[in-house]
């Protein structure tokens, strides 16, 4: 009976252990999903060990045009919020975000735009990009890395995490 029961639970760990184990070494589907804005928190590799939550976000604005109109804006970004605002965190100094890449169709008009920009701090992000009036589709892709990289959207091919996530997003108010 004794040998039953240590077999039994022999077979329940390692059922348990190796489901554990599939689901650790499981592809993240977070990139695939298309969220509606106006954020996203994901928990992201920190270059030292460990993760830091990051909030990703894409939402409209209205920015007044030298047409003397309002126009439809872009503003998205990527946040370590495991970053104290306002204080001097040396390790996120250290190793902040890279870059990011943020792609956008407007999928009314059809227009489209990428734009790449690098950051020295817990935030890194675009703002005020006029996309003309519609719904939009916005890819934001972050890296940071232990060993910062000069050219935008590049990384050290160890010690760094790149994520992407997906938005839809609403039809700003301004016309």
């Amino acid at each position: 009976m004794t040998m039953i029961r240590r077999s039994a639970a022999l077979t329940c760990v390692t059922t348990l252990l190796a489901g554990g184990a599939a689901v650790a070494l499981a592809p993240a589907a977070s990139a695939q999903v298309w969220h509606h804005s106006p954020a996203w928190d994901v928990r992201m590799p920190y270059p030292l060990g460990g993760e830091h939550t990051i909030r990703f976000g894409a939402f409209t604005t209205c920015k007044l045009g030298g047409d003397e109109r309002f126009h439809q804006a872009l503003s998205a970004n990527a946040r370590d919020l495991d970053h104290p605002v306002g204080s001097f965190d040396f390790w996120a100094a250290l190793f902040p975000f890279n870059s990011a890449t943020v792609e956008w169709h407007n999928i009314d008009t059809d227009a489209r735009g990428v734009h790449t920009v690098q950051s020295t701090g817990p935030e890194v992000g675009i703002g005020g990009v006029v996309t003309g009036h519609g719904r939009l589709a916005v890819t934001i892709t972050t890296s940071k890395s232990a060993l910062p990289t000069f050219a935008p959207g590049s990384v050290v091919p160890f010690a760094s995490a790149t994520h992407t996530e997906r938005f839809l997003v609403a039809a700003g108010t301004c016309h």
